[in-house]
């Protein structure tokens, strides 16, 4: 009937789950702690951070204005107004004293200043003979306001073209098609219209122009014949065997019993031929009369021969050229090569010609260079796009650089 106490087992087991439910207790009071210093020392790292990085930068900032210049790309939003930066034709070049200096010219297009005119095709070309920049101007219709006395001819022996440099700009006008225009010494021809209708060596026809355009008369003669301009005498007939002629209205009058090759004021190139076709070529003093024979090579080969305006010096336009001195006597070869309608400056310094043979190309010769220096300088216009045509006359407005 006696039991065991019930009290003393349920106290051994109280004071056991008392003991664990402290302990319990205790390690989350300890986790707390824990959590809340490692937050109290994230705060303080994030505050330090803050303070050196403030410090950082005012420190960059006063030594950065003693620094060296860091490289950096400026980009620039684009707009319709931003201004494009050249970084090539913008550089400025500056000597070793901190001068600006002008930039490094060009390699020059040839040695001669000035420019060259000529027929190109269905177009007047002009060439900056410093740059080699080339203007084309087309060749239109003769207007009937035109006159003829305000263009400068230009001509390749199947057309005439005039061209006026005045006004707004240049102007190329087509003046007769199949004929070349020459001055006339006649009081009442201003030019004559010279043409061969049969092709180049047929027969030659001319008709004189007036001032004011209209055509009146025709003259024709014999195949072979050429027609010479000379200074201060106008055109000139030479048939191919004998006799020189002036064209008159009426028909032609006889300046020579023989036949002339070229002429100025003060002498006559003439070829002299006897009854068996015997020729030789003199130079007759136009004052005097007096003939002299000329080197029998610089007449092998007749082409054309010009006389320089001071009637000094003689020129073959074969290829190549020969070249006479009268002064002297000394005869001359020009490596330039000819064909070309040459044409001496005013000063008698030097002669010009076009060849379109091979290259194109404008030949410059001097009769005196300067010691040490070329005879003659070619520029090659290939390349230009604008090409001479055969047979052309030019006009040059050119000087000779200093060597």
């Amino acid at each position: 009937m006696d039991a065991a106490p019930l009290d003393g087992r349920d106290g051994d087991d109280g004071a056991g789950h008392g003991d664990e439910n402290a302990g319990h207790g205790e390690g989350r009071e300890r986790s707390w702690r824990a959590a809340s210093g490692l937050i109290a020392v994230l705060a303080v790292l994030v505050v330090v951070l803050w303070l050196l990085s403030l410090t950082s930068d005012d420190g960059n900032s006063s030594e950065g204005r003693d620094a060296d210049p860091v490289d950096e790309e400026l980009f620039e939003a684009p707009t319709t107004t931003t201004t494009l930066r050249e970084t090539g034709a913008s550089t400025e070049v500056t000597s070793d004293n901190g001068q600006p200096q002008d930039p490094a010219a060009t390699e020059p297009f040839s040695d001669l200043e000035g420019r060259l005119t000529y027929l190109s095709g269905s177009h007047v070309a002009s060439v900056d003979l410093t740059t080699g920049a080339v203007q084309r101007v087309s060749i239109e219709p003769l207007g009937s306001v035109l006159r003829l006395a305000d263009l400068m001819l230009l001509s390749d022996d199947k057309r005439t073209v005039g061209l006026s440099l005045s006004g707004d700009g240049p102007v190329a006008v087509l003046v007769a098609s199949g004929a070349e225009l020459v001055p006339s010494s006649e009081p009442l021809v201003d030019f004559w219209v010279v043409s061969r209708p049969d092709g180049p060596g047929g027969a030659v026809r001319l008709n004189a122009w007036q001032d004011y355009g209209v055509l009146t008369g025709e003259l024709y003669a014999p195949p072979g014949s050429e027609v010479l301009v000379v200074r201060d005498t106008g055109a000139l007939l030479a048939a191919p065997v004998g006799r020189t002629f002036r064209p008159t209205l009426t028909g032609f009058e006889v300046v020579s019993e023989h036949r002339l090759l070229a002429a100025s004021d003060r002498l006559q190139v003439e070829q002299r031929c006897d009854e068996r076709l015997s020729c030789t070529v003199v130079v007759v003093d136009a004052a005097t009369g007096e003939a002299a024979e000329l080197p029998e090579q610089f007449v092998a080969e007749l082409t054309g021969i010009s006389v320089s305006p001071d009637s000094r010096w003689l020129l073959n336009d074969t290829s190549p050229a020969w070249l006479f001195d009268r002064q002297t006597g000394q005869l001359r070869l020009l490596d330039g090569g000819g064909y070309g309608r040459p044409r001496w400056s005013g000063d008698s310094s030097s002669v010009a010609w076009l060849t379109t043979d091979r290259t194109p190309t404008l030949v410059v010769a001097r009769p005196e260079p300067p010691e040490g220096g070329r005879d003659w300088l070619a520029v090659e216009l290939s390349g230009l796009g604008a090409d001479p045509s055969p047979g052309s006359t030019f006009l040059l407005d050119a000087n000779l650089s200093p060597p």
